[in-house]
């Protein structure tokens, strides 16, 4: 069972780094190979298969350590460090190649912290990281938060963090719970179809932006949910979950209003302006430059036009009360 897998790697590599802590600070390449790959293969990767883990990616004016691929096209590109290295430094260079490059996805790690980060979200550096993990931490929350590299979860394109409402609930309710039983807990909440929850859900084609306001979550047909921060996090999400489920296609793609596309394969316009915030999702581009209430309209509309069968009503926007 992966958690069960998960958590005895996450207690081996502990081990192994309080062992060799000295070496592991001195070689970048000691500590890819002792904590890097050990964890990326425990997700599902194959990092000696070039079809899905491609070392030394060339990415701007260097390599970085590797890139992630899902149909031979890279999702996610990881920079390894010795341990200890501090992360954020890597980051901004990192980051500014993907959006270059069209790479949705960038990862920072020294073996024991990990950063990914959103690349092309149209926010402030910080807030484009939407997962952090140290591998020291409790296992079974270091296990919840590493999900998100599973190779299942982002071969769609797009990373999904995994949800812990049973989870918190749980240890708040007894903070000694048992490593077996917290495993446990995490199963229940990422594979159980929850009902819906408490809160102000509206389904997405009855959303109407007010000023001022911001969406909380997204929910989507089979039941799972994504925190968001952002009207343009609405299509994105909507775009990525159909990509996973249904596998996008150029049938009604590219996807047009006016003189320009909401989802193209390219990331220029009709008008032959390029887009001017292109997300990837996917073979395909978003442009998620369109104000709130344009924004929840291209995710109803997308849904509609390339959905294959899924329909608006299916997917509800949480709003604060």
């Amino acid at each position: 069972m992966l958690l069960d897998e998960l958590y005895q790697t996450i207690e081996k590599l502990n081990g192994r780094m309080e062992t060799h802590r000295d070496k592991l600070s001195q070689s970048e390449a000691l500590t890819r190979n002792a904590l890097v790959d050990p964890l990326l293969r425990c997700l599902g990767w194959d990092t000696e298969d070039p079809s899905q883990v491609m070392p030394e990616y060339k990415l701007g004016n260097g390599f970085a350590d590797y890139a992630l691929l899902s149909d031979g096209e890279p999702v996610i590109v990881v920079e390894a460090k010795k341990l200890g290295i501090p992360l954020d430094d890597a980051a901004s260079q990192g980051i500014h190649y993907c959006i270059i490059d069209g790479i949705g996805y960038f990862a920072v790690t020294d073996g024991r912290k990990w950063d990914i980060y959103e690349t092309h979200r149209q926010v402030p550096l910080a807030d484009k990281k939407i997962v952090s993990f140290d591998i020291t931490s409790h296992p079974a929350d270091v296990c919840l938060e590493a999900l998100a590299l599973w190779r299942r979860n982002i071969q769609g394109g797009a990373i999904s963090k995994a949800q812990r409402p049973l989870l918190s609930m749980e240890l708040q309710e007894n903070p000694y719970i048992p490593p077996r039983q917290a495993d446990a807990a995490m199963e229940l909440t990422i594979n159980s179809q929850m009902t819906q929850p408490e809160g102000n859900w509206q389904p997405l084609p009855e959303v109407q932006p007010t000023k001022g306001e911001k969406p909380l979550e997204i929910r989507f047909p089979d039941g799972s949910t994504i925190a968001v921060k952002h009207w343009y996090d609405i299509p994105c999400h909507a775009a990525n979950w159909l990509n996973q489920q249904v596998r996008l296609d150029e049938t009604g793609i590219p996807l047009r209003k006016g003189n320009r596309y909401i989802i193209s394969a390219s990331t220029v316009h009709p008008s032959r302006r390029d887009f001017t915030a292109p997300q990837k999702i996917g073979q395909f581009y978003l442009e998620a430059k369109y104000n709130p209430a344009e924004l929840v309209k291209n995710a109803n509309l997308i849904i509609e036009k390339i959905g294959k069968g899924v329909r608006p009503e299916q997917f509800s926007v949480q709003l604060p009360e």
